[in-house]
């Protein structure tokens, strides 16, 4: 019984995860760059709607019109992102979604430069840094006090799906809705359930 409560459990746990698989094409930016780079705010069609992103992973490219299978992370889990097992992840994406929301504000191209060049640095520090460390301070004085009027539930993670050519990553805001499971994960979940209810009966059955 312990096994099978344990294995409910698990696929419970699977079903709250939120992550999801979409479709994505990356339609491009409004050209301001770095001298040697194109800069955020990024345009992305996410299952047929536009969305506005930041890129913060250096390490990875895109290209114009190029069209992914990837999935979708909610901020605090993501154990599949390309850097969540790195060292304080969670601190870092976090950063990354406040620099975002600086980006999506912003007016002047040096700003966005800066505040481009902050969210590579935080996972790639040989990435471009011009005006980086202003933007790096002022996302650490927010983290220390509690990143206000910020909900992470609303950001999202893009990366490649696991196992696939991966493209460069993504945080992407506006999801105030929680992402619907993956049918295998809802079978699974079915499938667990139905089975530990059918071992409590055989149990009950036993003890008359």
């Amino acid at each position: 019984m312990r096994t099978l409560a344990a294995i409910a459990f698990c696929a419970t746990a699977l079903m709250a995860v939120p992550v999801h698989a979409a479709t994505v094409q990356y339609l491009g930016s409004d050209g301001a760059n770095d001298g040697s780079h194109l800069v955020g705010p990024y345009r992305l069609k996410i299952d047929g709607m536009d969305r506005l992103a930041m890129c913060y992973d250096f390490n990875h490219d895109v290209s114009g019109g190029q069209i992914w299978d990837a999935e979708l992370y909610v901020l605090d889990q993501f154990p599949q992102a390309y850097y969540g097992t790195e060292t304080n992840a969670m601190d870092r994406y976090r950063d990354a979604a406040w620099l975002l929301t600086q980006l999506l504000s912003a007016v002047s191209t040096e700003d966005r430069i800066a505040i481009q060049h902050a969210a590579w640095s935080l996972f790639a520090p040989g990435a471009p840094s011009e005006g980086a460390a202003r933007w790096l301070a002022a996302a650490s004085k927010a983290h220390s006090n509690g990143y206000p009027g910020i909900d992470f539930t609303d950001y999202r993670v893009v990366n490649s799906k696991p196992g696939a050519s991966q493209v460069q990553g993504f945080l992407v805001a506006g999801f105030a809705a929680a992402p619907v499971p993956e049918p295998a994960t809802f079978a699974l979940v079915a499938v667990s359930l139905l089975t530990l209810g059918l071992a409590r009966r055989v149990e009950r059955k036993q003890k008359k």
